[in-house]
């Protein structure tokens, strides 16, 4: 198998142009072919802007690509990944991968069916200082013994002054629970076993506080929220256990690099035929888990809460 090199790009907003277009068109190894959106206009700016050429259907460009990075909704992305990995078309995807855990699934399937490579973009993996720390905190708990535990705060404000995404629908229906969460578990995904059990509480605005047991008895905490006040947002990861605690450092890149370290992930990942740790298996777990907080806050509150005796 070949390295995709040919890529467009499925979605016009801000990140589909910011980061994606402008990335793709500044990598030496492929060529940005250019962009599809549901608004010809918007992809004639994209185009415009970032390079390429802009698509009025979204199988022509698909006929002259060898993959596709997608910068649109999660409920729209998963649609045309599954379209796309049907066509014979890599996948760059960004988190989450759906809002439902059966489109979600329809995503992972149609890769494993048609033979595709896929990559989540999620930004935290694909910066080198989080990886360093990562890598380091698996060699401590090869020699003293698994993490045991995590304390994890991801907050963004799409409120604040000049935010690219304070317009964003999906962000505003869905809450930091939906941004922010997925963030949050790949960064926890690295630490610890996969989550077997959760339970969850609101807090003001979309604030959600998340709870998980993890396979092997560890278990985490998770603040999630995607309207935090000024000042306030910023992630913070902190992890302990027999090899002591440590806090995850900021990273020093920009989200253009992280996403040329994926783009060039993906392209290993088609030319050896191996599934990517980030791939669309691991964006569909974070689905699940998601899927199952979303599910725990829909329960009466009698069901999920034990009242405090006065």
């Amino acid at each position: 198998m070949s390295a995709p090199r040919r890529f467009g790009v499925l979605g016009t907003g801000h990140w589909a142009r910011w980061c994606h277009g402008a990335a793709l068109a500044a990598h030496p190894d492929v060529e940005l072919v250019g962009f599809w959106g549901r608004d010809p206009a918007r992809a004639g700016a994209a185009a415009a802007e970032a390079g390429g050429r802009a698509f009025a259907d979204v199988d022509a460009l698909l006929a002259e690509v060898d993959a596709v990075s997608i910068a649109l909704p999660p409920d729209v992305q998963a649609p045309l990944a599954v379209r796309a990995a049907r066509a014979g078309r890599h996948l760059l995807l960004e988190k989450p991968i759906a809002l439902e855990l059966a489109a979600a699934d329809a995503v992972l399937a149609a890769t494993r069916a048609a033979g595709v490579a896929s990559v989540v973009d999620v930004t935290y993996l694909f910066q080198s200082d989080i990886t360093d720390w990562l890598a380091r905190l698996e060699e401590l708990a090869a020699e003293h013994g698994p993490w045991e535990g995590a304390l994890v705060r991801w907050g963004g404000s799409i409120d604040a002054p000049g935010s690219p995404f304070g317009d964003s629908p999906w962000r505003r229906e869905h809450g930091g629970l939906w941004d922010a969460g997925p963030h949050a578990l790949s960064v926890l995904g690295r630490l610890l076993p996969p989550v077997e059990r959760v339970s969850a509480a609101r807090g003001v605005r979309d604030a959600v506080t998340v709870l998980a047991e993890h396979a092997g008895g560890a278990s985490s905490a998770l603040a999630l929220t995607g309207t935090a006040p000024p000042g306030i947002g910023g992630p913070t990861a902190v992890v302990w256990g027999p090899g002591g605690r440590h806090e995850m450092p900021w990273f020093t890149g920009t989200p253009q690099e992280g996403f040329a370290r994926a783009v060039d992930d993906l392209r290993a990942a088609a030319a050896t035929g191996r599934e990517h740790a980030s791939g669309a298996a691991d964006g569909r777990d974070a689905v699940a888990v998601l899927s199952a907080v979303r599910a725990h806050l829909a329960r009466p509150a009698v069901q999920r809460t034990t009242p405090v005796p006065r």
